[in-house]
């Protein structure tokens, strides 16, 4: 059972890795105001994830 939780573990931090990545790519071709813009929507959505957790109690 706790080896298919460091499965998962590992599965979801390549998947992030993978998504940072093609997001890293993708970025060098936005004008200066696409990365601003891209930037504010990310950490957007960390406040909201961040919110959401911290409601659940992690």
């Amino acid at each position: 059972m706790r080896l298919t939780y460091v499965l998962y573990g590992f599965g979801i931090l390549f998947s992030v890795a993978g998504i940072g990545y093609l997001a890293a790519e993708y970025v060098k071709y936005l004008s200066e105001v696409g990365k601003l813009v891209s930037l504010l929507l990310t950490v957007g959505m960390f406040a909201f994830l961040t919110k959401y957790f911290q409601e659940l109690g992690w």
